[in-house]
């Protein structure tokens, strides 16, 4: 499970799982480029979440962590796509591997409350977003 981003100069960076590892939202140099034109993440049994065309784009994780245990574990993973004052937001259930999409007005993308992390997208592109089968 992983996710691909192309930013708008044509560079195209590929995560490594982001169940085992931490993808590098947060510090891989794509923050220091032009804009993400497209997000795509590829979920267990051959479907693939695309986000293309949005202003913003964040990612963060779901965790818990039970008591007097050592580490957290994850949950889900959500992926959101900033466009014109609202959020849509994609949830992957790790335990039941549902999709959920939710829409939000931004700063209140997390259940009610505003997230950090968001990565510049581009202006004037018409956002799209959805499931798909991969080939």
């Amino acid at each position: 499970m992983n996710y691909t981003i192309t930013f708008d100069d044509g560079i195209v960076y590929t995560s490594p799982d982001i169940r085992r590892k931490d993808p590098g939202w947060a510090s891989e140099d794509g923050a220091k480029r032009v804009g993400i034109r497209e997000l795509i993440l590829k979920i267990p049994g051959g479907k693939a979440l695309i986000l293309k065309g949005f202003e913003a784009y964040n990612f963060f994780v779901e965790a818990s962590q039970a008591l007097g245990a050592r580490g957290a574990k994850i949950d889900a993973f959500c992926f959101c796509g900033r466009w014109r004052g609202h959020v849509v937001v994609y949830r992957i259930d790790l335990k039941t591997g549902k999709v959920i999409k939710r829409l939000a007005r931004d700063g209140q993308e997390y259940f009610g409350s505003a997230t950090r992390g968001w990565r510049m997208g581009l202006m004037g592109e018409k956002a799209e977003s959805g499931l798909c089968l991969l080939q």
